[in-house]
């Protein structure tokens, strides 16, 4: 493998440890500890083994939102890059692509979470976890089932993870947007990525969501509107002497960036709010280390993380409803044994989905995408023929008509 094919590559290994830690974030929400540091209760107590992993670097294993918004802006990036390419992008056929490579695993996803819900009731009993609580769906109906499936107003209780999917379909139907403002403020990129940081900071304070997330995806569609510019950067790190301890600096302090919130719980919330801010601009560093740094992007490309990337979107789409359903059908076994059942049953899961399912969505999408390319082409060159032939008929027409006038 090239080292620019595993540049790329790693993205995929990248993805996958994403999905991963989203996955282990949420098998710790059964703890009510944890989950109590997300929706509110009696926090963990200062050295105790939740405490460690809330307020230290472990966060990193289960830094589940944070790795959300690495997973925004590889989305802003990796879309982009097509677009952007010198050879013309197909916008006709990209728009349904996306609509069924996206929504198809996502209903069949809500369609296993459902199946679960009715074969393994979600009831709370005494001692259940705030998160798990509010994640179950109890009695389930129709009615909820159409809320949960809903594309302008979801309600995502079905499967908590589907939130983020609102989110990249949103981006996605607005790319050609994204894609046009990164090239023309790539100039101002300093600047550009100052206002996402401010902007995430105000959308956190405010509860505005599309302030908070969206310019995560906008970050990584100006990363692949400057990758030129990052390559030549990468390479001229990489060839310094000191280059691979410069990387390693770098990738372990915006690591520490992304939890910042979480590494210093003492500060005041606005403080904390802003290293929250810098997340988006956290994440792209990140990536930028994964693309550049040859031994991350090395590392990030063997076969089993390779592999992890390639079904972890399946793997976001089952973990939960799998989770909940073995929180909930052995209530008698210990968190930690609940625990290994569902990663081990979701990775299994998703191997499966992604077979049958994502994969192919995958294909359907590229020939539903290409059949209405050609409609659009069709219609666009019989609009063209049908314009043209009026102007050949009309004549002896007009002629006739001028004689019968006469």
């Amino acid at each position: 493998m090239s080292s620019s094919s595993r540049r790329l590559t790693s993205l995929d290994g990248l993805r996958g440890v994403a999905a991963l830690i989203v996955v282990a974030h949420h098998v710790s929400l059964l703890y009510q500890p944890f989950a109590a540091t997300y929706m509110g209760g009696d926090l963990p107590a200062e050295g105790s083994l939740a405490w460690w992993f809330s307020h230290s670097p472990l966060k990193l294993l289960t830094a589940g939102p944070e790795a959300v918004i690495i997973f925004f802006v590889l989305s802003g990036f990796v879309l982009s890059l097509p677009v952007l390419r010198p050879r013309e992008f197909d916008w006709m056929a990209y728009f349904p692509r996306r609509l069924v490579r996206i929504g198809l695993p996502v209903l069949c996803s809500l369609v296993f979470a459902a199946g679960l819900a009715l074969l393994v009731p979600q009831i709370p009993r005494f001692g259940t976890s705030s998160w798990a609580a509010s994640t179950s769906v109890h009695p389930l109906s129709i009615e909820r089932f159409l809320v949960n499936i809903d594309p302008l107003m979801p309600d995502v209780t079905l499967n908590n993870p589907l939130w983020s999917i609102f989110w990249e379909m949103a981006f996605s139907m607005a790319l050609a947007l994204f894609v046009g403002l990164a090239v023309v403020l790539k100039r101002f990129w300093p600047l550009v990525l100052a206002l996402a940081v401010a902007s995430t900071f105000l959308g956190i304070d405010s509860q505005a969501q599309s302030f908070r997330y969206l310019p995560a995806f906008f970050v990584g569609a100006l990363a692949a509107a400057l990758f030129p510019r990052i390559q030549a950067i990468g390479a001229a790190i990489s060839s310094w002497r000191i280059g691979h301890v410069v990387w390693a600096v770098v990738f372990v302090a915006s690591l520490l960036l992304l939890i910042g919130t979480w590494l210093f719980p003492a500060l005041t919330p606005i403080p904390a709010m802003w290293l929250a801010g810098f997340q988006p601009v956290a994440a792209l560093i990140i990536v930028i280390c994964c693309l550049e740094w040859s031994p991350l992007a090395w590392l990030l490309s063997v076969g089993p993380l390779r592999w992890a990337g390639m079904v972890s979107f399946s793997l976001y789409l089952v973990h939960v409803p799998i989770i909940l359903t073995f929180y909930y059908l052995f209530p008698s076994l210990s968190l930690p044994v609940v625990g290994m059942l569902a990663v081990v049953t979701a990775i299994a899961v998703a191997a499966a989905f992604y077979w049958l399912i994502e994969k192919r969505s995958h294909t359907l999408s590229k020939i539903t995408g290409a059949a209405v390319a050609r409609g659009f082409a069709h219609r666009g060159s019989g609009e063209t023929a049908a314009a043209a032939a009026p102007d050949a008929q009309q004549t002896p027409a007009r002629e006739l008509a001028s004689d019968s006038r006469a």
